[in-house]
């Protein structure tokens, strides 16, 4: 197995205290501009905090981070780099000194070979916003943007020439950024590398992209995976791919909710042995999953201990024996079954909802308060539980009761506890 491996998630993070912003165009100001950008800035400083505390390497950033920054409104006319010079200098340095890879994957309206000129300009005027943030958070070469080659058009040979066509004359600061990816309908990865050579660009490997839209031929994933690694140059630094599993019962290519950690070993098993490779993590429960993939990477019992502390009540919520038997997982602190703990944490997320789980964990959950909380609160405390038990409220309106007693009664380890955030 490839023991260099980083794992990263992208563009959003349910675990921290904020998300990003916008509004309508139709509803921006000056002043509005200034809100949402201090407010999204703010929040990945936060994200970034976050990612690097919990040993991620790599993170992809919103393209929304400066919303509306291509699209010009008259009396809209804020300076925002300058007027934010200090915050993304003050980002910069996290980034830089903590070897954090950053990286942006422009919308699908990115397109660089469509037949509409004006289309063409907007892609270019995009790609050279997401190269100039890109640069002001604190990336280099290494540091990428991520796009795919766009439409057929009914003619795909002409379509990859207007690509590369397009592709060889951007300026050298989005080219020293750009990257290209093979996606799921219409360009494989055999179309994507022989764009490569045609333009110096390097190239993503996406592994759901190419189990739906397969080349013509039976050449094995590693061989590709291989192939696209070559056109990566030492300024590119690692080579990276993205990595997600096929959501059940949903149309071909949508991502899953988790990442299961047995297909996922079972891939990276089919890595080149001697080659580091970075990975992005495309998944709905976004660090949740880089989280238990990094433990499992890391065999890192400490990390393990702390990823339990955040999930122990979501998991005794679900089951009582799932519960218990994490618990003695994590007891053999000398040989921790890494693999197991992370399977039993997906077991109990497959786990239906169960009133009587779910009024323990609340029993246990109530412990934290009990000291604190006036008459009247264990009155109500007793008189929701009688009514989920009931079933005259859901599951929801009986964790809603604790948020608002953590409002009042502040408790960190609770605040952490992803018990308050399902």
């Amino acid at each position: 197995m490839n023991q260099d491996v980083r794992i990263g998630y992208a563009c959003l993070n349910p675990d921290i205290s904020q998300g990003f912003k916008t509004c309508r165009f139709d509803n921006l100001t000056n002043d509005k501009w200034i809100e949402l950008i201090e407010w999204n800035l703010a929040t990945l400083e936060e994200m970034i905090t976050y990612t690097v505390d919990h040993g991620i390497g790599l993170l992809r950033l919103s393209s929304d981070l400066i919303p509306f920054a291509t699209k010009p409104k008259e009396g809209v006319d804020l300076d925002w780099k300058e007027y934010f010079e200090s915050t993304f200098h003050r980002i910069k340095d996290k980034v830089q000194s903590t070897q954090l890879r950053i990286s942006m994957h422009p919308g699908q309206y990115t397109v660089l070979n469509s037949m509409d000129m004006n289309v063409v300009q907007r892609a270019i005027d995009d790609l050279e916003y997401h190269s100039e943030l890109l640069e002001l958070l604190g990336g280099n070469q290494t540091n990428k943007i991520i796009i795919h080659i766009g439409g057929v058009y009914g003619d795909k040979e002409a379509a990859m020439a207007r690509f590369i066509d397009q592709a060889n004359q951007l300026s050298k600061r989005v080219r020293g950024h750009l990257v290209i990816e093979n996606d799921e309908r219409l360009y494989s990865i055999h179309d994507v590398l022989s764009i490569s050579e045609q333009t110096g660009l390097p190239v993503i490997f996406d592994n759901l992209h190419h189990e739906v839209r397969l080349p013509l031929d039976d050449t094995p994933l590693s061989d590709y995976i291989q192939a696209s690694g070559r056109t990566w140059q030492p300024a590119d630094s690692r080579q990276k791919i993205h990595y997600s599993q096929q959501a059940p019962g949903k149309k071909a290519g949508a991502h899953s909710e988790t990442i299961a950690i047995r297909p996922f070993i079972g891939f990276i098993e089919q890595l080149p042995p001697d080659q580091p490779i970075d990975i992005m993590l495309e998944v709905k429960d976004k660090n949740r999953s880089a989280e238990k993939i990094q433990i499992y990477l890391d065999q890192d019992i400490v990390a393990a201990e702390k990823l339990w502390a955040k999930r122990k009540y979501a998991v005794l919520a679900k089951s009582a024996s799932i519960y218990q038997k994490i618990r003695n997982v994590l007891k053999n602190k000398e040989d921790t079954d890494f693999i197991l703990f992370i399977e039993l944490l997906e077991q109990a997320e497959s786990v239906p909802e169960d009133k009587g789980a779910e009024v323990n964990a609340a029993q246990h959950i109530w412990g934290y308060f009990r000291k604190q909380a006036t008459n009247k609160e264990e009155v109500n405390y007793q008189k929701i539980l009688a009514q989920y038990q009931a079933g005259d409220i859901t599951v929801r309106q009986l964790r809603q009761f604790f948020k608002r007693l953590l409002k009042k009664y502040p408790n960190d380890y609770l605040q952490a506890s992803l018990y308050f955030k399902e």
